[in-house]
């Protein structure tokens, strides 16, 4: 006989045109293992309240249409088991259904994904082929198998969102580029049959953009498939230094960061504002620096170098 228990689900509702804030309905069913989230709220949705609303396509976790936040964490409903979330209820055997963070709200579990979209079309996230408009659908345009494979994993991705909903930076600053959005840049950068890397290039290193990722690695932990995405952003951040873009704040903080560790094996930071920003651009930190002082809690002017410098060293030289 098959495994079964009730199971509570603690969903939030929020319709914009009735309700003047969010509230959250519980519901109890009986769900036997081997049920999926998406599954059970199908059947909350079919036999209890025809109200609620969420998005579901494909339920094969392949058009990642119902991401959703699951017990605080973003994940496909359709492909995570009801009994695996159970260990990670807060209230034994009650789940907690919630829409993903970073994204306005338009009911319930359905939220606007059209910043998504922007973000793909400023960041040029499609390849425009060297092959004339004429010859496509011709011949096929191969490319040497070891240059696939150094974007394969980024082209798992099926913008589910659950990255850009766990995103730090996101929660900061809508204006971000976002982890989703780089890892298509940085698969299309690498791909040889395209001809906008450097005009995709160009606007990764405007304000906003690649180096303002803040490296918390939740992306990470997000994806739905795996996918390494603080690689990619590494990854379109190299192409920048290989390209000598260096007219952005983020390419200056980076190398004054790596030319600090690779000298002395310690960052100085007393002076990586004014080698950042600029002396005149840096005026903007005084605040923050007098708010350090007045806590005693001023970097060092002069920096020891660490003990084991050369083999610090040694790595750059390999790395080079």
């Amino acid at each position: 006989m098959d495994e079964k228990k009730d199971i509570y689900f603690k969903i939030f509702r929020f319709n914009p045109e009735a309700d003047t804030k969010p509230f959250y309905d519980d519901f109890k069913i009986s769900v036997e293992k081997g049920v999926t989230i998406l599954r059970a709220i199908n059947y909350i949705k079919d036999h209890v309240d025809s109200t609620l609303s969420y998005r579901f396509y494909c339920q094969a976790g392949i058009c990642g249409s119902c991401s959703m936040r699951i017990n605080g964490v973003s994940k496909l409903a359709c492909t995570t088991q009801v009994w695996d979330e159970l260990p990670n209820c807060k209230e034994v055997d009650v789940i907690t259904i919630e829409p993903m963070n970073n994204f306005e709200i338009i009911r319930d579990m359905v939220v606007e994904y059209t910043p998504v979209i922007s973000k793909l079309e400023k960041y040029i996230s499609w390849v425009t082929p060297r092959i004339k408009q004429e010859d496509l659908g011709k011949k096929e345009h191969l490319i040497p198998e070891a240059e696939f494979k150094v974007y394969d994993a980024a082209t798992d991705c099926i913008l589910c969102g659950a990255c850009y909903s766990e995103c730090s930076m996101m929660t900061s600053s809508r204006e971000y580029i976002s982890p989703l959005a780089l890892l298509k840049a940085f698969r299309m950068v690498k791909d040889s049959r395209d001809t906008r890397s450097q005009d995709r290039m160009k606007v990764l290193n405007e304000d906003h953009g690649m180096w303002d990722c803040t490296h918390c690695y939740r992306c990470v932990q997000a994806c739905v498939k795996n996918i390494p995405i603080m690689d990619a952003i590494q990854g379109v951040r190299n192409e920048a230094f290989l390209r000598g873009m260096k007219n952005s704040e983020g390419y200056r903080h980076a190398y004054a960061f790596t030319q600090d560790i690779k000298s002395t094996g310690r960052l100085k930071e007393s002076t990586i504002a004014v080698r950042t920003k600029g002396i005149f651009g840096s005026v903007s930190m005084l605040p923050f620096a007098l708010k350090m002082m007045s806590r005693n809690r001023m970097p060092h002017f002069f920096v020891k170098t660490i003990p084991g410098i050369k083999y610090v060293k040694k790595i750059f030289q390999k790395l080079k």
